[in-house]
């Protein structure tokens, strides 16, 4: 069944964006037990919506969406895909006085003595350097997330840095805006020895930049594995309770409490697949997405220590 009715809408899947191809290009996946395509990310001609997609590119093939929200959701429900939901997506209303919040206005003051956030447009040498502060962050050594957010400095991308006064990059915020009233934060990276405040500084600024270019809403992605609804069904239960084994490396919680200092309002994420959302195409997207490396990495240490 066509998905027609999602060409009136704006919304799309997290990651997902809009420019000025002609073409769409996409990251699809082959999942090796369920067979399904995982479209990770698109970035779409302006005019381009998912029901082209699937029409001219995908047709005949079992998909599989993450990051939709509740719109995207239903409306692939009514169409006969298997929904599911997987975690919430805060939201910052940039209309609202949020990001004025005296304590996020304390933490940017601190962090602006050691430097100043700008936006840096795209060029090879910034990609390059995006990298190597992906190494230098907190996480760095760790095995890495693949497909879920995207983590490469591109044309359709905008990067805000937090650069210190000896010029080194101490913090960036990556982000994609699908629509000129809509950013979504894609990929956030800290050093280790950065001083404290530059991200309460990175989302400060780059929502004032966002906001004066007519933005509205800042999305600030997703918290996986966790839900503020009590009502989960058995799938949505057994997908939060896998990925909370992965507390000792990634700290869903702990995600909450950063992102809620700025969010006005959280909404649901739901995973999407057509013809059925099976448990091989859980176990698929666990391994293939690095979740799986990333949990055996924590087990390795646990028991090392």
């Amino acid at each position: 069944m066509e998905v027609t009715a999602l060409a009136n809408i704006d919304e799309l899947p997290l990651s997902w964006t809009r420019t000025h191809l002609t073409r769409p290009r996409w990251q699809a996946i082959k999942l090796p037990l369920s067979g399904l395509t995982w479209l990770a990310y698109a970035t779409l001609p302006a005019t381009f919506t998912l029901t082209h997609l699937q029409r001219e590119y995908f047709a005949n093939s079992g998909l599989l969406l993450r990051g939709c929200p509740s719109s995207v959701a239903s409306t692939l429900a009514a169409a006969g895909w298997e929904t599911i939901r997987v975690g919430i997506e805060g939201i910052i209303d940039l209309t609202s006085d949020s990001l004025s919040r005296r304590s996020i206005r304390k933490m940017t003051r601190a962090a602006l003595r050691f430097g100043s956030v700008i936006e840096v447009p795209w060029n090879p040498a910034a990609v390059a350097r995006l990298r190597w502060l992906a190494r230098e962050a907190r996480y760095g050594a760790r095995p890495q997330l693949r497909y879920l957010f995207r983590t490469v400095f591109e044309p359709e991308t905008r990067l805000f840095v937090f650069v210190d006064t000896a010029d080194e990059w101490q913090g960036a915020l990556l982000l994609t805006q699908p629509t000129p009233t809509t950013a979504v934060t894609e990929l956030m990276l800290r050093r280790v020895t950065a001083p404290s405040g530059i991200m309460e500084a990175l989302f400060t600024t780059a929502g004032q930049h966002l906001y004066a270019e007519g933005c509205r809403t800042f999305s600030l992605n997703e918290v996986p594995f966790y839900h503020l609804e009590q009502d989960l069904r058995p799938l949505e239960r057994l997908v939060t309770l896998v990925g909370r084994q992965m507390t000792a490396v990634y700290n869903a919680h702990g995600l909450y409490r950063f992102k809620a200092k700025f969010a006005d309002f959280w909404r649901p994420v739901y995973l999407c697949a057509r013809p059925r959302l099976s448990i091989r195409a859980l176990v698929d997207l666990f391994t293939v997405s690095g979740c799986l490396e990333l949990a055996a990495s924590g087990l390795y240490r646990r028991r090392a220590a």
